[in-house]
């Protein structure tokens, strides 16, 4: 996957302040270490905006623009809370469509410290549809060599696979999209979080509510190529997908879609100095989601995610350089819709995987899922310049990493054994402390991706 952003910057003037700062932060955030001298002085005042136009090639969704808009409030610099807040209010805006159909809009509203409280709340209305979403199965047979019926061998790269899948076969079927399904999926979410003994220990109840729909390939028309004669994308029908495979055999729920609503209940022990792009500190938070028809749920399951992680500073009067490392570990229960078999479910943001930016890089998205997934991530940001431009601050970082995970078909099967490995680098760019924008390119036993995000992978 290749990709190209343009960055474009508005910003409002800031509100005057007064250059002085309250001495000691408020009770809400007595705890909390708060920012370096240098990062704080960095850090724009009041409000202003960050524009990102987004052009995107995908070998899986195709090409793709978009744009996102950040909207911040930081309140002036004599606020208490100025360095210990990432902001006082940000919006979030997003609007992408792709040439294949894959769509992802979103309105997404954080407000740390709500009006001085130690109260926090996040809202986010999300419409996705995605006509190319992966599934490779469930569980740990989907750690097995890549492979599909009728092609006598297995796979060692994706490449292999996908040229494989599209070979035209008697009857003039296609297995093009096999590991393919359309899954559309508007959701709305929304958490409050209180802090507690000056911001260390926060606690979050949550609720999700989405209608999901399924749409599965089989029978439908595709395209192939022709390994005699050398033609490609010729007409074809798709023959019948493994989600198909799995959904007649009994062996997965969801495959109906539906009504899909969550509770989410999560404590976390924060001392991070500053939340966007850490420097220092520990985020270790515990998260359960709960699905039941009680609040209107199609489905009955419960998961729950242990994630830590740790951000060090090792040489901070030599270099800007941080080590940053999280484990990750989520059980779920039977019951769990295979569409959200693969949700991570953090207290501060949901990610997908395992494969793909989030997760487990050099792996396509969703790779590896199963009822037990166990992950360990490290970087090493190095921010070798910073500079200001036109008002705005930014810095580069290099930033190579190390991946690592697998899924489990149940807990007495833990194991050393079969984990898979992904590595690689990427140049992240840190817009005004609060916007980064990743560019990694990491490498797997099974091929390479480039992948382009907003917001660090932890």
């Amino acid at each position: 996957m290749s990709a190209l952003i343009s960055c474009a910057t508005l910003w409002v003037t800031p509100a005057r302040a007064e250059d002085s700062r309250t001495a000691l932060p408020p009770a809400v955030a007595a705890s909390k270490p708060g920012m370096s001298a240098r990062d704080s002085a960095a850090k724009r005042e009041g409000t202003y905006v960050t524009g990102l136009p987004v052009v995107d090639s995908d070998p899986d969704t195709g090409f793709g623009i978009g744009a996102v808009a950040n909207v911040f409030w930081d309140g002036p610099r004599a606020d208490p809370l100025f360095d210990r807040a990432p902001y006082q209010h940000r919006v979030l805006l997003q609007g992408f469509v792709t040439t294949r159909g894959f769509q992802q809009h979103l309105v997404d509203y954080d407000a740390p410290y709500l009006r001085g409280t130690p109260y926090r709340l996040r809202a986010t209305i999300i419409y996705e549809r995605n006509t190319s979403a992966n599934y490779y199965g469930r569980g740990a047979a989907t750690l097995a060599p890549l492979s599909f019926p009728g092609a006598g061998r297995t796979f060692s790269t994706m490449s292999s696979y996908t040229a494989a899948l599209r070979t035209l076969q008697p009857g003039n079927l296609s297995h093009t999209l096999y590991n393919k399904y359309d899954l559309e999926d508007p959701s709305f979410r929304a958490s409050v979080e209180r802090d507690l003994f000056g911001g260390l220990i926060r606690v979050q109840v949550g609720i999700g509510v989405s209608y999901v729909r399924v749409r599965d390939y089989s029978g439908t028309s595709t395209v192939g190529d022709d390994s005699g004669t050398g033609r490609t994308d010729l007409p074809a029908t798709m023959a019948t997908t493994r989600l198909e495979e799995d959904c007649d055999a009994g062996r997965i729920v969801g495959c109906v879609g539906g009504m899909h609503d969550t509770l989410k209940l999560g404590i976390a022990f924060d001392t991070r100095d500053y939340e966007p792009n850490p420097k220092s500190g520990v985020f270790v938070d515990l998260a359960g989601e709960f699905s039941n028809r009680v609040i209107g749920s199609a489905y009955d399951y419960a998961r729950v995610t242990f994630t830590p992680r740790v951000f060090v500073s090792p040489m901070p009067a030599l270099a800007d350089l941080v080590l940053a490392l999280r484990g990750v570990v989520s059980m779920q229960t039977s019951g769990v819709p295979f569409f959200a078999m693969s949700t991570l479910a953090f207290t501060d943001i949901d990610r997908q995987g395992l494969g793909g930016i989030w997760t487990l890089r050099g792996y396509n998205q969703d790779r590896f899922v199963g009822p037990i997934a166990a992950a360990a991530n490290g970087e090493l940001r190095w921010a070798f310049v910073t500079f200001d431009i036109l008002r705005q601050n930014f810095s580069l970082a290099a930033v190579p990493f190390f991946d690592v995970g697998r899924v489990f078909d149940r807990v007495r099967d833990l194991s050393l054994r079969d984990w898979r490995y992904g590595a690689g680098g990427g140049l992240h760019v840190a817009w005004n402390k609060a916007t980064v924008v990743v560019f990694d390119y990491g490498l797997s036993v099974e091929g390479r991706n480039f992948y382009m995000g907003i917001g660090q992978q932890f």
